[in-house]
């Protein structure tokens, strides 16, 4: 089965969590902790790839082959970032192709204006809804498998909550498959400063008021609630969007410390047992029996 069929299977079904993953390493951790889709983050590619902060510095080509290096690891469908679709409609209309032949199962595209910025930034501005129509346009008329999922993401939350929903709706209405409200404004407050009902009510609204499928920002649950909570209000797709990334900087970061500190990593391996404490089981976890099996079967024929 298509990538893009499984995932619009999936999305079919109820609530598909997809975690944040970076890489084709993590994504394959994702895959063997048994989610049955992965999101790739920009901001994760940004950081690991680029050592940069998430500003939109990655080109499409280096996008698009670091897309399909995770693809190739995961036999499952993996949704990314394209930003703002890296240019004009034309630029828009190759960077489906591209991802497309990446072998992703589906993208989203936000609505921002050049240079655009990571949510958590400061300095976030939108475009027109009518240039923001003609990006949603170009995309899905770019796609030559029907099943590719479109996702249109709207930061309008630095207008208001109510252009939110409108540019959602319209989104939606020009053929987009889901949308994807950014909150970390509502109506002038930062939504961290909303209490945790607060946060769920307001997630509850855009579920309710957005004609179509609803696709979270990339936080996880508020305070006390959990996915399940997201699925009863009526989300679509979620991704705990930058925990892998955090899980994964605070654990090499403390490592290497210990060794900078110590000249030896003893200390910390042995406070931090894990299932993959050597190079042969994160190989096997790689699949490593795969690739035995291949150069097995092309050395016996």
């Amino acid at each position: 089965m298509k990538m893009t069929t499984k995932l619009r299977q999936l999305l079919a079904d109820g609530l598909v969590v997809a975690p944040g993953c970076y890489d084709a390493f993590s994504a394959r951790l994702a895959e063997i902790a048994g989610f049955d889709a992965v999101h790739l983050t920009g901001l994760g590619v940004e950081a690991t790839q680029l050592g940069a902060p998430d500003l939109g510095l990655l080109s499409l080509t280096e996008l698009s082959a670091h897309a399909a290096r995770m693809t190739a690891a995961v036999d499952i469908p993996v949704l990314a970032d394209i930003d703002t679709g890296f240019g004009g409609v034309l630029n828009v209309h190759r960077t489906i192709r591209e991802m497309e032949r990446a072998g992703v199962a589906g993208v989203h595209i936000e609505d921002q204006q050049q240079p655009k910025h990571c949510p958590v930034l400061a300095g976030r501005s939108v475009v027109s809804i009518d240039e923001a129509l003609a990006r949603i346009t170009a995309a899905c008329q770019a796609r030559t498998d029907p099943d590719f999922v479109i996702v249109a993401r709207t930061d309008a939350d630095v207008i208001s909550i109510r252009e939110v929903i409108d540019r959602c709706n319209a989104y939606l209405e020009a053929g987009a498959d889901m949308a994807m409200p950014i909150t970390m404004e509502a109506d002038g407050r930062p939504y961290a400063d909303l209490s945790p009902d607060e946060q769920m009510n307001l997630l509850r609204l855009l579920a309710k008021e957005i004609n179509g499928p609803v696709m979270g920002m990339g936080d996880g649950p508020p305070a006390g609630y959990t996915t399940a909570d997201l699925a009863e209000a009526g989300f679509s797709f979620m991704m705990f969007a930058a925990s892998p990334l955090a899980a994964s900087a605070n654990a090499i970061a403390q490592l290497m410390q210990h060794i900078k500190e110590n000249g030896t990593d003893a200390g910390y391996r042995a406070a931090n047992p894990g299932k993959y404490h050597s190079p042969l089981e994160i190989m096997r976890a790689m699949h490593l029996d795969r690739y035995a099996e291949l150069e097995k079967d092309a050395t016996t024929t």
